[in-house]
């Protein structure tokens, strides 16, 4: 019986969002610990874009200069949302401060904490109660999401606003949700860019499903797309009267396209990247040097398209594996399996965790790619790839089973 009462308690230990929760933020504090004081600049502030704007912000100039020893002009290099919370913390605990940086990552660790309940309640609701276990136990407990999660990024946040999202499109339909989804998506817009390929995505999975029974829907997505719209819309008329240009949320990509498409490229950042002489940016100014930076990586993509395959093939392979040794090499190709029976069991309710595997990297095959770049889907793919081993398990335990209840049949 003590036996029996303990299994019982450790099961209702792992399915309690309470403890998975709290072993997520405990993982993060810890490594917080051990990175901090002695790696606080290097791993945390140097070379940070958002915490550059950040300091700008607080320091008088606006939201500008996203890189050391650029002149004091207005930037739509990032998209606003992480920069101004840091801005937020800086005007509390001082600009570049330790006490800034330690509030900044425990948030950030707040935010991946809180995915790890997202991502259980996802598991139960679409795959199975074991995924979504399975899925939140890797999430909170491995160090390597740990360490992703608590950089001065955008990461963490973006990766609760998408799994937010799955959430919301899991759920009966409704005006009020459907708002509230058209919200999230224009908070996840200016938070991360990439997002922006998710989310009309989901509405159109959403109106596909619902279009036959629910005679509102159509009104109910367009509420939605105008809610999105009008979140966004305020930084959009700012970029417009400082830039004077149409730029609805930020203007790097020709910068992207280029860090991976030109002569003699590298997997590091080039001399001229700006944030080691920020010279060129200093004299076009933002807004043309990113046009330049653009016609540099066009033209090399149209003289060598042979090369521009093989680099974006190189991406695929990084998007999928890096780092090395991580873990990823063996998690990725489950997740895929995975996506490939949850849409063949669950149909419509899977399509959204494959479109979101297909949809995001795709623009980091064409321009360059970081292993913390994947971070924002990495509960998306761990789901997927809990889903393939829970399958997989049950499968072979079920033949075992055949198999034995046989061998007792012939004695």
């Amino acid at each position: 019986m003590p036996n029996a009462r303990f299994i019982r308690a450790v099961g209702s230990a792992a399915k309690s969002p309470r403890v998975i929760f709290l072993i997520a933020l405990t993982a993060r504090l810890w490594v917080l610990s051990q990175l901090l004081p002695a790696n606080a600049w290097r791993d945390f502030y140097h070379y940070n874009e958002p915490a550059h704007i950040a300091w700008s912000v607080v320091s008088g100039a606006g939201y500008s200069s996203p890189w050391a020893n650029t002149d004091p002009m207005a930037t739509a290099q990032q998209p606003p949302l992480y920069p101004l919370l840091l801005a937020g913390i800086f005007k509390l605990a001082g600009a570049y401060s330790y006490f800034s940086l330690w509030l900044a990552a425990v948030l950030n660790a707040v935010f991946s904490a809180t995915t790890a309940i997202v991502i259980l309640h996802l598991g139960k609701r679409i795959f199975s109660p074991l995924t979504g276990i399975l899925a939140a136990w890797i999430w909170s407990c491995w160090i390597y999401e740990a360490v992703v999660s608590i950089r001065l990024w955008e990461s963490s946040l973006s990766a609760l606003l998408l799994v937010t999202g799955l959430l919301l499109l899991s759920q009966e339909e409704s005006l009020r949700r459907d708002l509230v989804l058209g919200v999230l998506a224009g908070v996840a817009a200016l938070t991360n860019t990439t997002l922006l390929a998710m989310f009309p995505f989901f509405w159109l999975c959403r109106w596909l499903r619902n279009r036959r029974r629910e005679p509102s829907c159509t009104k109910w997505l367009a509420v939605s797309l105008a809610a999105c719209v009008l979140v966004v819309l305020p930084w959009t008329v700012r970029n417009y009267e400082v830039f004077h240009h149409l730029v609805p949320v930020r203007d790097n990509f020709g910068l992207e396209l280029w860090l991976g498409n030109h002569e003699g490229v590298t997997h590091v950042f080039d001399n001229d990247f700006p944030i080691l002489n920020p010279t060129e940016y200093n004299h076009l100014g933002e807004i043309r040097f990113m046009e330049v930076k653009q016609e540099i990586a066009l033209e090399f993509i149209g003289r060598h398209p042979g090369d521009f395959l093989k680099l974006s093939a190189e991406r695929f392979l990084r998007f999928w594996s890096a780092p090395d040794k991580s873990g990823w090499l063996i998690i990725s190709p489950f997740a895929w399996v995975g996506m490939v029976l949850a849409v063949r069991r669950k149909r419509m309710e899977a399509v959204p965790y494959a479109g979101t595997l297909i949809l995001f990297p795709i623009v980091y095959y064409l321009t360059h790619v970081f292993s913390t770049y994947r971070h924002p889907i990495e509960p998306v793919i761990l789901l997927l790839a809990s889903y393939a081993a829970v399958s997989i398990a049950e499968t072979m335990g079920a033949r075992l089973v055949h198999r034995t209840s046989s061998d007792r049949r012939v004695q």
